[in-house]
C-alpha cells in the first residue's frame, strides 16, 4: 500500500487502493462538504466541477449540522453516516474522521 499526503495536511490517501482516511478540522474555514469532495476528487483524479454533485446524494448542510461540534469546544464523538458518491463509499464519523473507499 502506497500512502501519500494531500495538500491539506496529514491525510492518508492511497491512490493505488483508491482509499482515503482524512480528518475534518472543524476549526478550519473549509466545510465538511469541501473536505469530502476534495478527497473524492483526489482519489478519482477528477476535478471537483466534473464530479457528480454532492447535494444530489446527501444534503451537505444537514450532514454538517449532524456532526459539527455542539459548542465551541465540545466535539461529537459518536455516530456515523455513510453514502455513495462517484463510485466511492464515504463514511463520516462523529469524531470528524472521513473514510472513503472505492466500491467493488
Amino acid at each position: 500500500m502506497t500512502a501519500t499526503t494531500d495538500d491539506h495536511g496529514g491525510h492518508r490517501i492511497d491512490l493505488d487502493a483508491k482509499t482515503a482516511f482524512v480528518s475534518h478540522d472543524w476549526a478550519d474555514d473549509r466545510s465538511l462538504a469541501e473536505t469530502i469532495v476534495s478527497t473524492v476528487a483526489a482519489l478519482s483524479e477528477t476535478e471537483p466541477a466534473e464530479m457528480e454533485r454532492l447535494y444530489d446524494r446527501i444534503d451537505p448542510d444537514s450532514l454538517e449540522a449532524i456532526f459539527e461540534p455542539t459548542s465551541g469546544t465540545a466535539n461529537r464523538n459518536a455516530g456515523t453516516v455513510s453514502f455513495r458518491l462517484e463510485g466511492y463509499t464515504i463514511t463520516v464519523h462523529g469524531s470528524g474522521s472521513v473514510v472513503v473507499t472505492k466500491e467493488s
